[in-house]
């Protein structure tokens, strides 16, 4: 039986200025992170995707690590320590570019002030009636996820910033008035840096793409130069096979098409099931090691 576990933050609070944030559920601390490792080796054996097929009947690993984040400079300097291997999955704009993606500016946004008051900046910004926003709220407060855990205000802040076609303007105002207008000077404490994820390429570690901007591309009418310049950027650290995480588990018939293309082999989901036979490695689940395995 094989698995593939995925990561995003691995931070502790002391090291953030905006705790809130780190309260969301697929988050780990380094300790909490060590526990998960140790409870992995235990039970698993971590290999290399390349090698997934022929290790099916094998208690298997895959471990990944998304959003291409400041921490995941220690945490590939732990794995190398272990003799672990693992895949870190980059988007360009953040890496290369120093831009904030724009599903973390929503989420120090919601980290800096209230949710109640995210919503009212909104709807100051857009300039709605009362009529227009009963009609917005209606229409992006309600969650497609059948465990939603998160309140009607997050719901609808996250729903109409990523998905509204005001909501890349407002993201950017939002961002600058509450958090920074220094995107470069924030991208150097909370992203890794060229360098950096050349080192972990050279300590063994698998680079892959996580689009350009990391957007949603189940819902990107042009999805084929957001896949393609990422998956470029990461061929400039790893070899192949070449590995894609698509950015918030969305994808269509056309990201696989355009994964294809550009030559890409290995291609993660957030669909939490166990690796068979039967999978599509360009469509390969992975469940959220942090909400899945024992934190102490």
């Amino acid at each position: 039986m094989a698995k593939a576990f995925m990561y995003h933050d691995v931070r502790d609070l002391c090291h953030s200025g905006y705790p809130r944030r780190l309260e969301l559920r697929s988050f780990v601390s380094t300790a909490q992170f060590k526990c998960q490792l140790k409870f992995i080796t235990e039970n698993y054996i971590v290999i290399e995707p390349q090698y997934l097929k022929e290790n099916l009947k094998e208690d298997c690993a895959i471990l990944t690590f998304d959003d291409g984040l400041k921490d995941h400079y220690l945490v590939a300097e732990m794995l190398c320590e272990a003799q672990l291997k693992a895949t870190f999955l980059i988007p360009t704009v953040a890496v290369r570019d120093r831009e904030v993606i724009k599903i973390h500016k929503i989420q120090f946004i919601l980290a800096t002030i209230s949710e109640e008051k995210v919503v009212e900046n909104i709807f100051d910004l857009m300039g709605s009636d009362p009529y227009e926003r009963d009609a917005l709220w209606n229409a992006f407060s309600v969650s497609s996820h059948p465990n939603n855990w998160w309140s009607k205000e997050m719901v609808f802040v996250t729903n109409f910033l990523r998905r509204h076609d005001a909501g890349d303007m407002i993201t950017d105002k939002l961002f600058a008035k509450f958090i920074t207008k220094d995107e470069k000077d924030f991208c150097a404490d909370f992203y890794l840096t060229p360098a950096e994820v050349g080192h972990m390429a050279e300590c063994g570690m698998t680079i892959g793409g996580h689009g350009y901007t990391s957007t949603d591309l189940g819902n990107l009418n042009n999805q084929e130069e957001e896949i393609k310049e990422s998956l470029l950027y990461a061929s400039s650290f790893s070899a192949p096979p070449l590995s894609f995480s698509y950015p918030q588990g969305s994808y269509n018939d056309d990201t696989i098409f355009y994964a294809k293309m550009h030559n890409c082999e290995l291609g993660y989901t957030t669909r939490a099931e166990n690796i068979t036979s039967d999978t599509d490695l360009l469509k390969i689940p992975r469940f959220d090691a942090p909400q899945t395995l024992p934190l102490s």
